[in-house]
């Protein structure tokens, strides 16, 4: 266990020993950044998969095209539904929705986005969401 007493800062050590730790640190970083794009790659892999079952279901209920069935649209799809329900994760659902589509940038430099139907006029006030 590090403590005050073990502890040895990296100017009272010898090169050969700051050469060690900083070959064991960069070994430990290359297996994190595999582990990182091994992740990305497997979510991808599944996000594109075809919807099945329920999912396919309800998208196609939607009237999303059969070959846009994938699990990335059930995703997308579900976070619309939410957006319009206008519960307590709607604002959050609604942001994740137009950031993805790109009509609002990540940090909410736009913050009221007016969507009018012909029946009402919806506002969405969307404060900042500290995220950078």
């Amino acid at each position: 266990m590090p403590n005050a007493e073990n502890l040895v800062p990296n100017n009272k050590r010898t090169p050969s020993q700051r050469r060690k730790n900083a070959s064991k640190a960069g070994k430990a970083s290359g297996e994190a950044r595999r582990a990182k794009r091994d992740a990305k790659e497997t979510a991808l892999i599944f996000l594109n998969m075809a919807a099945t079952g329920n999912l396919d279901d309800i998208l196609g209920k939607l009237d999303v095209s059969e070959n846009d069935r994938t699990n990335l649209m059930g995703i997308i799809a579900r976070q619309v539904v939410t957006a319009q329900g206008g519960g307590p994760q709607s604002e959050k659902a609604a942001r994740l929705v137009l950031e993805l589509a790109g009509m609002l940038q990540k940090g909410g430099i736009e913050n009221n986005i007016n969507i009018s139907t012909d029946e009402e006029k919806v506002v969405f006030y969307l404060p900042e969401n500290g995220r950078d």
